[in-house]
């Protein structure tokens, strides 16, 4: 068995005012950097073994946080990346409403039947980012802990697989920025049995400022 840690990034301006960002290399702002020192408290005395993330600024800079001092394998993945929003990145939810009112339903509600204009789909997400996973995992020996930091579409869709759960319910596994989840991972045969252990934990954020 294998602890897998799943940790958003902290929060962006684009976040505040939300705006799609998906592929969009947006830094953290003064905010998501207090989030991303928070996360790193918080996990101080988690033991990690290794830790993979994904190569947006957003994203990397909270692994580097959390990282700190530790002396582990540190991966950066392109294949972690959230969602590429194509022709919604930048745009504000009623500004693709506007443009795209059946496709941002559909995202919501069901979110295995979209394919964003000029974009990705979620199960295209959901195969690159289980392959980066996959792959880390493969270097990893049984027991050790793999601390994952991306975004929330993608770590949805790594939870979904993990679980064996149709990516319709993406959309109902929150994921807070900087939120701690974790999974009791075994495999996925029919014979194995992960365990969301635990989802969207923010506690840390109780002194933080939201902006």
């Amino acid at each position: 068995m294998n602890t897998i840690y799943l940790v958003r990034h902290g929060q962006t301006e684009w976040n505040s005012i939300g705006r799609y960002q998906g592929n969009t290399d947006i830094p953290l702002s003064e905010v998501g950097i207090a989030q991303a020192k928070a996360c790193a408290e918080a996990m101080t005395d988690i033991h990690i073994d290794r830790i993979i993330c994904s190569d947006l600024s957003r994203a990397k800079v909270t692994a580097e946080a959390i990282l700190g001092n530790r002396d582990i394998p540190f991966t950066v993945d392109a294949r972690l990346r959230e969602i590429n929003f194509g022709h919604w990145e930048g745009l504000t939810y009623d500004e693709i409403q506007a443009r795209w009112p059946e496709a941002v339903h559909t995202m919501y509600c069901s979110p295995e039947k979209v394919k964003i204009s000029g974009g990705e789909s979620f199960f295209e997400v959901q195969h690159r980012a289980w392959s980066a996973l996959e792959d880390e995992m493969e270097k990893a020996a049984d027991g050790e802990t793999i601390l994952v930091v991306a975004h929330g579409g993608t770590n949805r869709t790594l939870i979904c697989k993990m679980l064996n759960l149709s990516l319709h319910y993406a959309w109902n596994l929150s994921q807070g920025n900087t939120s701690i989840s974790r999974v009791d991972f075994y495999g996925l045969t029919e014979n194995d049995h992960n365990t969301l252990s635990l989802l969207n934990d923010t506690k840390h954020l109780a002194n933080v400022t939201i902006g």
